[in-house]
């Protein structure tokens, strides 16, 4: 069984676009930059009515991301944690932690 996200389609095998944004935001929250893509691959995909896709780690999404990759800090750590994805060109516009 395949477990990811249904709506997650990559552009290619290499690292997705960060905006500078989005690396410093990271940066400031608290959130390392490769965490972004795993959001991106395992979040639950809503519109965010702006032009862009938010991708949520939910505790649906994190028993995912847990059944890939097992159990630790670091995926505790994604709890709450969103990326906004742009529509027209998939680049990450930021990261943050859901409130």
């Amino acid at each position: 069984m395949a477990v990811g996200n249904a709506h997650f389609e990559p552009k290619s095998r290499t690292k997705r676009e960060m905006s500078l944004h989005a690396q410093k935001r990271g940066c400031q929250r608290g959130i390392p930059l490769g965490s972004a893509t795993l959001v991106v691959a395992f979040g639950e995909p809503e519109h965010d009515n702006r032009g862009g896709i938010r991708y949520l780690m939910t505790d649906k999404a994190l028993d995912n991301l847990r059944r890939v990759v097992g159990n630790s800090q670091k995926v505790e750590a994604l709890a709450g944690v969103y990326a906004v994805v742009s529509a027209t060109d998939s680049t990450i516009i930021t990261v943050a932690h859901r409130h």
